[in-house]
């Protein structure tokens, strides 16, 4: 059974600088993205990978999403700030092809990865795709909670996520697994992949505008809203 734990700061700065070191793209995803994140553990195995979301660096994109002003005029389907981008994916080597626990089917003996063996009798893991599916029905809630929105008369709910494919590099074929849906691709071969995320329960909205009310950054700009007399709701 694959888990997700939402990482405190001090476990995110480690899974930042983890997958400085072995992700593909060898860099930390940009602080100034805002970023969150889960570690991924496995019945009986542990620790097997994280997940590091964030704001995406483009504000606007075509007629996805843009400025408050881009939705109200019809430029745009939603804010900026209802997409969240899926900046890393990265599975512990041991579950990677060749890995110490590839192949580990003893479900009897409580060890198990996720996964499937081809017409060709070859193992394909679904550690990552399943993970994402887990993801998607959460991230929108857990995100808001640890960094609540500022001005709740603007639309705050995390509507989509994102997640960009070197097709030099990667096939997408995680993000296919997973439910997303091949948006565009570029003149570079970058491919751009979303997903709709789940609405926001009552129960969980309720949560949200209560993490706003109490949180002092959000507090910070809302009192500086008010001193140029602009409306606080």
């Amino acid at each position: 059974m694959i888990a997700l734990t939402p990482l405190a700061r001090d476990a995110l700065s480690i899974a930042q600088a983890v997958v400085t070191e072995h992700h593909y793209l060898r860099r930390p995803v940009d602080p100034r993205c805002s970023v969150e994140g889960y570690e991924i553990g496995l019945t009986n195995y542990g620790f097997a990978g994280y997940l590091i979301f964030g704001r995406p660096e483009a504000t606007r994109c075509q007629d996805w999403y843009g400025s408050v002003e881009d939705v109200q005029v019809g430029r745009c389907l939603v804010t900026r700030w209802q997409v969240l981008n899926l900046a890393r994916v990265w599975i512990a080597p041991e579950f990677q092809p060749g890995g110490a626990h590839w192949e580990h089917w003893g479900k009897h003996r409580g060890y198990y990865i996720p996964g499937f063996t081809d017409r060709k009798g070859v193992f394909r893991s679904t550690i990552a795709s399943d993970t994402l599916r887990l993801a998607i029905g959460r991230i929108g809630y857990d995100y808001l909670l640890h960094r609540p929105p500022v001005f709740l008369d603007q639309p705050y709910e995390i509507r989509w996520l994102l997640s960009y494919c070197d097709t030099r590099l990667h096939k997408g074929v995680i993000y296919q697994a997973a439910g997303f849906e091949l948006y565009r691709t570029n003149e570079a071969g970058i491919q751009t992949w979303r997903i709709p995320l789940p609405g926001l329960t009552l129960e969980q909205d309720a949560a949200v505008r209560e993490a706003s009310r109490i949180d002092p950054r959000a507090q910070g700009y809302r009192a500086k809203r008010a001193q140029l007399g602009l409306p606080i709701r």
